[in-house]
């Protein structure tokens, strides 16, 4: 069995002579230092592409307001109480529902604060009222949610309709 130990070495052997002298060389390892320095030169090209498409994109114009803030007149002021009157005679005539006529007065006492100082009260919540100065919008509003959203599908809305009419006679 010597023997074959030696002819299994001496093939190897042989075959490492072939290929270059006898001893066998395992392949060269690259230092970390060079992943390290590829990936930092991918980051760095990405971020000057970034940073270049930033710099040369187009900025939004400002905004500038060029009509005039809408001035509370007298005839604003009657026209949004006839409004106001109008739905709780509709409601009395049974041609809007309980919540329906609440959810008409708040949106009457959002456009009437719209239209007499500009205040965009369509689009805001009742949070986003509250941190307005004005108070009395916010508390009118906040006093038509239990009619609006009740599901309730009688009642009394004179309250509601004397609530929307004293903040539209008030405002100032």
């Amino acid at each position: 069995m010597p023997g074959a130990e030696f002819a299994v070495g001496a093939e190897f052997s042989g075959a490492s002579a072939a290929f270059g002298g006898g001893s066998f060389y395992p392949p060269v390892q690259y230092s970390p230092i060079w992943l390290v320095i590829g990936v930092v030169l991918i980051a760095l090209v990405v971020g000057w592409i970034v940073y270049v498409l930033l710099l040369t994109r187009r900025h939004p114009e400002p905004y500038e307001f060029v009509g005039t803030i809408p001035q509370l007149t007298e005839t604003v002021r009657d026209e949004y109480l006839g409004r106001i009157d109008d739905v709780g005679r509709r409601y009395n005539a049974g041609a809007v529902s309980f919540s329906d006529a609440h959810h008409e007065l708040s949106a009457l006492v959002r456009s009437f604060a719209a239209d007499a100082q500009g205040v965009r009260a369509q689009y805001m919540t009742l949070d986003d009222l509250r941190h307005t100065p004005h108070r009395a919008l916010a508390e009118t509003v906040e006093r038509l949610y239990p009619g609006a959203f009740s599901g309730t599908s009688g009642g009394r809305i004179d309250d509601a309709i004397a609530r929307a009419s004293e903040l539209v006679r008030s405002w100032t």
